[in-house]
């Protein structure tokens, strides 16, 4: 496939494309040329990979941020974290997340200790996990299809959570999330769908790891895997 109206365009007229700062010229190029807008849908993806491995890159890890919570760290550790809490309003939402989680918990004091609450970062988009080296997943599974999308990927610790998004073949405009979870010690999880702080479902994780949540409206959800003695957030997954 070649340019339709050749000379095709360059990197920086795609770049200013996604910007939204490209000239009327490039916009209508792209609406009737397949092959530029191909490259522009390349440079995308590009883009989002390096901006999702490069995103908060100096934030305390979700280990340092949910033990500095629950106030277990040195004190030395513990200011340094204040600090960067205080300046940073991304790391500020995830503790005062944390906090309106566990405010709503009712365990008691001499459990509540025992439990290691993790907030799990987005690595990867699509592809493979560099640090760890583990492939995409690209599941299928009756009573769900769509375009397939490139996965999500995060990790919390030395446990990594994959998702990937797929419409509902027999309910239109409805999603579903099919995932893998690796590195539990347990196969007693399980995974809470919430939404504005309301549990929406509630499903169990199997034995060798694998999920689906189904069906889900589009929109921003909070996923909270829960087992013994431990608990994992993933905040606002855009389904």
């Amino acid at each position: 496939m070649n340019c339709i109206s050749p000379p095709e365009l360059s990197d920086r007229q795609l770049l200013e494309f996604l910007d939204g700062e490209a000239e009327p010229e490039t916009t209508h190029h792209l609406g009737i040329c397949q092959y530029c807008r191909n490259k522009a849908d390349a440079l995308a993806r590009l883009q989002s990979g390096l901006t999702a491995r490069l995103y908060r890159i100096t934030c305390p890890s979700p280990s340092e941020l949910g033990e500095y919570y629950l106030r277990v760290l040195p004190s030395p550790q513990m200011l340094v974290i204040a600090q960067h809490v205080r300046a940073c309003p991304h790391c500020e939402g995830e503790v005062a997340q944390l906090e309106g989680y566990l405010s709503n918990l009712t365990l008691q004091p001499s459990s509540l200790e025992k439990i290691k609450v993790l907030v799990a970062q987005l690595i990867s988009r699509g592809g493979s996990d560099q640090e760890s080296g583990a492939p995409s997943m690209t599941p299928t599974l009756a009573g769900l299809r769509g375009e397939e999308e490139e996965p999500f990927i995060y990790k919390a610790d030395h446990i990594q959570i994959i998702i990937e998004v797929q419409d509902v073949v027999d309910q239109p405009g409805k999603r579903g999330l099919l995932g893998l979870v690796t590195g539990l010690e347990s196969d007693r999880f399980v995974i809470q769908v919430h939404q504005d702080r309301q549990l929406i479902t509630t499903t169990s994780i199997d034995e060798i790891g694998n999920f689906l949540i189904s069906p889900l409206s589009p929109g921003h959800y909070d996923l909270t895997l829960l087992g013994p003695g431990k608990e994992i957030h993933i905040q606002s997954f855009i389904v």
